[in-house]
């Protein structure tokens, strides 16, 4: 029998488990039967209800700094977030189309229309020689300054 006992006290880690189960069950019990009786429900619901009361004026204050010193809130960046998410979807919707149609395409064998070219550029920057012939050159004068 004491060897039993010289174990027991061998294992702290025993020791501890146990005095935690038998914390947990108190705790329990305790809560269970503060929040049985009405006046202690009752109480728990108005803190609560201040609390968040209380969190939702400091939320408001901190926007109005936020605001105030031309930053973004939380609920500003969760809004963008949402919308940024819309345009991915929608982006990913017309991508999945385009590859489907491109697939339709191909297997009717017609090929996909080129892509329309770019216009040709008919106006070009003067040169340097242009600029000698005009007599005009790239240095502001005083005239300019004026």
């Amino acid at each position: 029998m004491s060897e039993d006992r010289d174990n027991y006290f061998m294992e702290p880690m025993r020791m501890w488990r146990e005095w935690v189960q038998k914390s947990e069950k108190q705790w329990s019990e305790a809560l269970t039967g503060m929040m049985a009786d009405e006046k202690s429900s009752k109480m728990f619901g108005h803190y609560f209800q201040e609390w968040l009361h209380a969190q939702n004026m400091f939320t408001e204050m901190i926007g109005q700094q936020l605001a105030t010193m031309n930053l973004p809130s939380r609920a500003d960046v969760l809004g963008v977030e949402d919308r940024l998410s819309g345009v991915e979807d929608a982006l990913s919707t017309l991508t999945a189309e385009i590859h489907q149609l491109k697939k339709q395409l191909a297997a009717s064998g017609q090929q996909p229309a080129a892509a329309p070219a770019k216009p040709k550029r008919t106006r070009r920057p003067q040169t340097k020689t242009a600029t000698k012939a005009t007599g005009k050159s790239d240095q502001p004068t005083k005239a300019d300054d004026k």
